[in-house]
């Protein structure tokens, strides 16, 4: 084990091992950033050393096999939400410790990811596509269903204040998740009738820690706590129904829902965005606004930015420009031509409104592009 004084240590080093305090106890997991905060906590504690059986990461391998470079978004925005996503690891990390909660940390981020979001809409929307970054199971969902929440709310013209705030309230919005039993919210298979009964307080939970412990404002904190109330009036926690339940909380509660269903879970593996896209399509009115749901899949589209698909020709592509008229004839970044051969130009677009001849035949996983 490799003793680093405290007074060594800089802010945004990270470790190939997981960074640990007095032998046992964790700072830090690897690969994510030590912070200025982490670093003055230390030193308030009367830390004077960590231990780490690991080396220091240096950025140009930080940035390889988990990079977002080269996904179709600019080098900037891609490396943002790298950093929002590790700034996300750090408060949850924090939440479940039981350490005390700084509203500095979500309006840091804010100030620094959420201008990016406003300025490159469409872009951001191929990150919410991407698989497992962050340490923390919370963390990267979060990031998106800010992103997600936050474009939906442009689409719809939300005044620029009542925007923020329904930012700020999906970024946090699972933060009561923190409070429940982890064998509960990591458990492989299928929740019994009790144990879902047991999550459900997790939005009240939300509520208190958005208004107490981050001093957030009375909005952001209902908006959190609606995210689960349905529009037959079926949800919790207060059984809200239709226009009763806030603007805010209509739009997490579909943003939240895709999120979940494209991420990995104990029980089952992510499901491609067309797969979740499609079940969301099929609520009839149940647990979604109609209204809000239609603006959702006119610009999210029935294959979402950045989702991997095959042409009838056999191509492979890229989704990068949707069309709200015509959602089933995309824009598509050809990946591999077809017969398997590589693009002639490096960015090689297709637009199916206009190639009349071409379609989506379905959409695929990354993965099984990896192992062919």
């Amino acid at each position: 084990m490799k003793i680093i004084p405290v007074e060594e240590l800089k802010a945004g080093i990270k470790y190939d091992k997981p960074v640990y305090v007095d032998g046992e106890n964790l700072l830090v997991p690897e690969g994510v950033e030590i912070r200025q905060k982490d670093i003055e906590r230390l030193i308030k504690w009367g830390v004077d050393k960590v231990s780490t059986e690991g080396e220091p990461v240096s950025e140009s391998a930080s940035s390889g096999g988990g990079s977002l470079i080269g996904i179709g978004v600019s080098d900037l925005l891609a490396k943002h939400y790298e950093k929002a996503v590790s700034g996300m690891d750090g408060f949850f990390s924090d939440c479940r410790k039981g350490i005390s909660l700084n509203n500095s940390d979500v309006e840091d981020l804010m100030n620094d990811f959420y201008p990016h979001i406003l300025s490159n809409a469409d872009d951001s929307l191929i990150l919410t596509t991407m698989k497992k970054m962050g340490t923390d199971v919370l963390s990267q969902p979060a990031v998106n269903c800010l992103i997600l929440s936050t474009v939906l709310g442009l689409k719809i013209k939300i005044p620029p204040h009542r925007l923020m705030n329904i930012a700020r309230a999906a970024l946090i919005h699972d933060i009561g998740m923190t409070k429940i039993p982890q064998d509960i919210v990591r458990k492989k298979g299928k929740l019994t009738p009790a144990e879902l009964e047991k999550i459900k307080p997790h939005t009240v939970y939300a509520y208190r820690l958005a208004i107490k412990d981050l001093g957030l404002s009375e909005e952001v904190g209902r908006i959190a706590m609606g995210h689960h109330e349905r529009w037959d009036g079926k949800g919790y926690p207060r059984g809200l129904a239709e226009n009763k339940i806030s603007l805010g909380a209509r739009i997490l509660s579909v943003t939240d829902a895709f999120v979940a269903m494209s991420k990995d879970r104990p029980d089952r593996d992510s499901l491609l965005g067309y797969t979740a896209i499609r079940q969301i399509l099929n609520d009839n009115s149940r647990r979604f606004d109609p209204a809000i749901l239609k603006i959702f899949i006119q610009n999210i589209g029935i294959y979402p930015r950045g989702s991997i698909v095959i042409l009838n020709n056999g191509a492979i592509g890229r989704i990068v420009q949707i069309r709200a008229a015509v959602p089933l004839r995309p824009g598509i970044q050809i990946l591999v031509e077809e017969r398997g051969r590589k693009p002639k130009k490096d960015k090689e677009f297709i637009d199916l409104f206009h190639e009349k001849n071409l379609f989506i035949t379905r959409a695929v996983d990354p993965k099984e592009l990896v192992r062919g």
